[in-house]
């Protein structure tokens, strides 16, 4: 019996550590290599809001990619998916481990939502 556990243990193990690189190979087209012109020396871009939304589409989440996101769609200036961020980040997390600041920023996002809905209402 203690070996039959032993070995899904190990199973398990093994199939870990294949997702994990598995997930980490999947995600190199989300990288873009560029050269710096002066240095000649290679570095990667990633694209790490992409790199999260494929991440939670494929089930996976965390409070800080709900946080990042939200925060990145608040700073280019695209409310309707910061708010939509937001929203899964105060649906599926307790209050308590959200930060201060992004409670403020989903606060803004919603009094700008009401405002606009007020200005729309008036035409």
């Amino acid at each position: 019996m203690k070996r039959k556990q032993s070995e899904a243990k190990i199973n398990l193990s093994l199939f870990s550590l294949l997702l994990f690189l598995l997930l980490g190979f999947s995600s190199g087209y989300a990288q873009c290599v560029k050269t710096d012109s002066l240095t000649s020396k290679k570095y990667a871009s990633v694209d790490v809001p992409k790199t999260y939304e494929r991440i939670i589409a494929k089930g996976y989440e965390s409070l800080e990619m709900f946080d990042y996101l939200g925060h990145y769609y608040y700073k280019v200036n695209d409310l309707e998916k910061a708010k939509t961020y937001f929203d899964l980040l105060f649906k599926k997390y307790p209050i308590a481990k959200i930060s201060q600041t992004s409670i403020e920023v989903y606060r803004k996002i919603h009094e700008i939502e009401k405002s606009k809905k007020f200005i729309t209402a008036l035409e």
